[in-house]
């Protein structure tokens, strides 16, 4: 049975009424092969069938919802992480945040309520930038996310590359690192890809940031974003989103990638 069609109105009642839950995609560290950390991703299960995020995200993106969405996520994640982090202390946990939570000074006043409330490690919170919705003005964003860093959080640009984020951004927003778009990942076999990677990592390590690949589907295109320098890879590979029920059991049995 194909999953019922959803429009604005159901999805918020959908988010008011916490129908969302989080699943979760494994962040590895290409030195090592470990699992750091996971990124949380909204998920619709409706009776009907799952609802593809391709089909609400941009319903809920397309306004304010989109915040009370990324919150309700947030705070289901966290509630996972809290369970997690006795027994894998530095685990990290990425969550996405619409840049319209950035228009506002307040705009992410509930975040840090939100994660000071769960009783977590705030150094394990990495916040990522998502770029489909541009703050109004992005210079105006820096106050919003360094008020983040202040809680003790990091911050790091979605699917860099690819939108609306750029290289001038590197320089007015405090930031803590980059995700490389899978787009270049899956353009590894074209000369010119390898080096302009590369070339985006050495200078972000010089400015002291951290770099993820995300689409890592082979183990090929993950020995060379290794070999590139980049510090973390996301995908296939490794794992396809899961809930938290099957992270677990991932977790306890995945075997190292070869570094």
């Amino acid at each position: 049975m194909s999953a019922p069609a959803v429009d604005a109105a159901t999805l918020k009642r959908a988010v008011q009424d916490g129908q969302l839950v989080a699943w979760y995609q494994p962040i590895i560290d290409l030195g090592t092969g470990s699992a750091v950390g996971v990124e949380a991703l909204a998920r619709w299960p409706r009776p009907g069938g799952m609802i593809p995020p391709a089909e609400f995200i941009p319903l809920a993106e397309a306004s304010d919802l989109v915040i009370e969405l990324d919150l309700a996520i947030i705070r289901y994640a966290l509630a996972d992480l809290r369970r997690w982090q006795p027994t894998r202390p530095g685990f990290e946990l990425n969550v996405n945040l619409s840049g319209r939570h950035l228009d506002s000074p307040a705009g992410v006043t509930e975040l840090v309520a939100i994660v000071e409330a769960a009783a977590v490690t705030p150094g394990t919170i990495c916040v990522e930038l998502t770029e489909t919705t541009r703050p109004d003005a992005a210079d105006q964003g820096a106050p919003a996310l360094e008020a983040l860093r202040a809680a003790g959080m990091s911050v790091w640009l979605d699917d860099f590359g690819s939108g609306f984020y750029d290289l001038r951004d590197l320089i007015r927003l405090p930031v803590d690192g980059i995700k490389i778009d899978r787009e270049f990942t899956a353009q590894l076999d074209h000369p010119r890809a390898a080096p302009l990677i590369g070339a985006l990592t050495a200078a972000a390590h010089q400015m002291g940031l951290r770099i993820t690949v995300e689409g890592v589907e082979t183990q090929a295109q993950a020995d060379i974003v290794r070999d590139l320098g980049c510090d973390l890879g996301q995908g296939y590979l490794w794992s396809r989103p899961l809930p938290a029920d099957e992270l677990e059991g991932w977790l306890s049995t995945a075997a190292p990638a070869s570094a």
